[in-house]
């Protein structure tokens, strides 16, 4: 995203939050942005896109935050401090998505829609892989469930910081958060408690892409083709399969190994696919 559009984000989230969505117009954001009504107009086509883009630029740069910290060899490490930065990185934008939850302004459309879809899913996919790293094949029977509890808890810390302003520091909500999922870690193995949320019961919601993609038909193709393929186009495709992989995969990363492959028709499916998933990625 160029540098101008980033700056006409920036003006708009600190009006957006003081006013409004609804309360704030485009005349405002561009003066704030320093830039004409008009030039505007040449960056985003309406307040609706801008919306959007906000979310949509604010979301990859958490997740970079979050991928920074994706080298920790310690798999509780690596959960607490991604905990900690996803707490500290929303609670960072408190104003603005207080001010979208009570004016309720988000327009639903399809682009919309795929967003939130899939950041629910790599929600999902970032405590189920967390649990697995952490537990081993122990928890995996039950893995969906304590997935699916893990990300209710965090959500509810994440409410009372967001909505009645509670403090925390964030490293020790994290450690916390995670002593809560060993407790219930033990209960499982326990009791030898049978999970309501199965990987099949699962498969009927979830797309497959998220439920472990060595297992998924977009893997499998990937790595048909990979055992075909040579020099650039095999790099780009075992480092594609690698960052779907990844609890936290990061779209630019997505994008350049896609723009490698789109050179090629051969692998036209597996770019069909991807973008199914991560419509952003998508040539314009």
């Amino acid at each position: 995203m160029d540098e101008k559009s980033i700056s006409i984000m920036q003006a708009a989230i600190k009006l957006f939050a003081k006013k409004g969505f609804t309360s704030t117009s485009v005349q405002e954001i561009a003066k704030n942005a320093g830039i004409s009504k008009g030039a505007f107009y040449l960056h985003f086509s309406s307040k609706d896109e801008l919306l959007f883009a906000l979310f949509d630029y604010y979301y990859n740069q958490m997740k970079a935050k979050v991928d920074a910290c994706v080298n920790e060899p310690d798999p509780r490490e690596k959960f607490v401090s991604q905990l900690a930065v996803m707490f500290k990185e929303i609670a960072s934008h408190r104003d603005f998505i207080k001010m979208q939850i009570r004016e309720q302004t988000i327009p639903f459309n399809e682009d919309i829609e795929t967003f939130t879809s899939r950041m629910r899913y790599e929600s999902y996919q970032f405590y189920q892989n967390h649990i697995l790293d952490i537990y081993g094949k122990n928890a995996e029977e039950f893995s969906f469930e304590i997935s699916i509890i893990s990300e209710g808890m965090y959500k509810a810390y994440l409410e009372l910081i967001l909505m009645e302003g509670a403090r925390f520091d964030f490293r020790n909500l994290a450690e916390t958060l995670l002593r809560r999922v060993d407790y219930l870690v033990e209960g499982f193995l326990y009791h030898q408690d049978t999970p309501l949320l199965t990987k099949a019961y699962m498969a009927d919601l979830i797309p497959e892409e998220f439920l472990g993609v060595s297992e998924s038909a977009l893997h499998k193709l990937i790595q048909a083709k990979e055992t075909k393929a040579g020099g650039e186009e095999k790099e780009a495709l075992t480092i594609l399969k690698e960052e779907l992989t990844s609890s936290s995969p990061r779209t630019a990363i997505i994008k350049g190994m896609t723009a490698v492959l789109r050179e090629d028709g051969r692998f036209e499916e597996i770019i069909d696919r991807v973008e199914e998933t991560y419509p952003e990625i998508r040539s314009r």
